[in-house]
């Protein structure tokens, strides 16, 4: 069974305006990763073992598709889950939704894996782990990578290199 969604909100602000008069993309994903650590905050409030403090979460991967802009003002709702892991990993799904009409602006989803903070090395997720972010399913996977074309040889730079 997948753990509740958690909702992290959002008004955008100038700052997050480009030259196109609408949210910038690289927001999407700095709202994403707000969204996760309010959701690892709220899940550290329920840890009555300690857990948690043990622990710290390295980004592996994310994927972010892109639907429709935001502007100044909007009121966004990111909503995030979990609903599986591996004995290393987790995936974090999002949605993020303009709450005045509901349309979904964009989905992305991202892979952490869990780090020892006395070591700063990965470790295994752990049953105990896995119970503070409310059970999600374990499933077995090796990690997935994205094939890339190879680089072209030449490359163009804008600051010649010395």
């Amino acid at each position: 069974m997948t753990p509740p969604a958690f909702a992290h909100r959002i008004v955008t602000r100038e700052e997050d305006i480009d030259d196109l008069g609408h949210v910038n993309n690289v927001n999407y994903l700095r709202w994403m990763l707000e969204a996760a650590s309010e959701h690892w905050r709220w899940y550290r409030a329920s840890d009555r073992d300690g857990v948690g403090t043990e622990v710290g979460w390295v980004v592996i991967r994310h994927e972010l598709d892109y639907f429709q802009p935001a502007f100044l003002g909007d009121t966004i709702e990111v909503v995030t889950w979990v609903p599986t892991v591996t004995a290393l990993t987790c995936d974090r799904y999002y949605e993020v939704v303009r709450l005045r009409d509901g349309a979904l602006l964009a989905r992305g989803a991202s892979t952490y894996c869990v780090v020892d903070r006395a070591t700063g090395k990965p470790r295994r997720m752990g049953e105990q782990l896995r119970q503070l972010l409310g059970a999600p399913e374990i499933v077995p996977r090796t990690r997935a990578e994205r094939l890339f074309p190879e680089r072209p040889a030449e490359i163009r730079r804008a600051i010649p290199v010395r």
